[in-house]
């Protein structure tokens, strides 16, 4: 074996089959270990950015190894909640949709038209009214929506009596974001009113007046307005409808 002096302090047995000395063979390689180097860094800058961009888009499932974004199930829920948020699909089979329902088309504009159902429920010979629905409409500022029954005068009750047609503020309605709202267990009357229909009226007034309501019901002797006295009150007819406890 012939040894060679490289000039270098350690003695190197060169292997170059094309004749290079041991320096042109350390050179290279520390250049492939450099840029290995730098591979391994930019492969590890590559997937920290990956596994940043998935997480903002979506969580994986570990099950199904499937993506889901975050943004896609939060317009779902959304979806789901405002379709028929009032559930009054649920109502058909045990409640009524009252035949003759009239509402203000104006005001309601290219909304979708007001629903109700109806239930007639109570003691015997003293029914009592329920009723849910909804409807899209803003409440202006300074008006509140207000509910009124009129007993029907073309409606009779087990004696032959006539509803006395006169009107009866109820309560304020206050719609939910979804436009729900309901009175429930609203008595007719007497022992024996059983065969009288109602007319529900909701109605916009100005604060003012909603805040007479009830102050007149209080007034001794006092028995709801009378068509005349309606007539003369300030009011926005935003939806009526009949119920028959007949």
């Amino acid at each position: 074996m012939t040894r060679t002096d490289t000039g270098s302090d350690d003695d190197t047995t060169s292997n170059d089959p094309q004749g290079g000395d041991g320096k042109h063979d350390n050179t290279t390689r520390i250049l492939i270990a450099v840029i290995g180097a730098l591979a391994a860094i930019g492969a590890a800058a590559a997937g920290a950015y990956f596994a940043q961009d998935t997480d903002s888009k979506g969580t994986t499932d570990s099950r199904t190894g499937s993506s889901a974004s975050v943004s896609a199930s939060a317009s779902a829920s959304l979806s789901a909640e405002d379709e028929d948020s009032c559930d009054l699909r649920r109502l058909a089979d045990s409640w009524d949709q009252p035949p003759s329902q009239r509402y203000n088309e104006t005001l309601f504009g290219n909304r979708r038209p007001p629903h109700v159902y109806t239930q007639v429920g109570g003691p015997a010979r003293s029914p009592e009214i329920s009723v849910k629905g909804q409807l899209s409409l803003d409440i202006p500022a300074g008006q509140v929506l207000y509910l009124v029954t009129r007993p029907d005068p073309d409606s009779k009750d087990e004696f032959g009596h006539p509803g006395n047609g006169r009107f009866y503020p109820g309560t304020p309605i206050s719609p939910t974001s979804g436009g729900c709202w309901e009175d429930d267990n609203h008595a007719v009357g007497y022992p024996g009113v059983e065969g009288i229909s109602e007319t529900y009226l909701l109605v916009l007034v100005g604060s003012d007046q909603a805040a007479k309501f009830p102050a007149d019901r209080k007034a001794k002797g006092w028995d709801g307005y009378s068509a005349e006295d309606w007539r003369s009150i300030t009011k926005i007819d935003v939806m009526n409808f009949h119920v028959s406890t007949a």
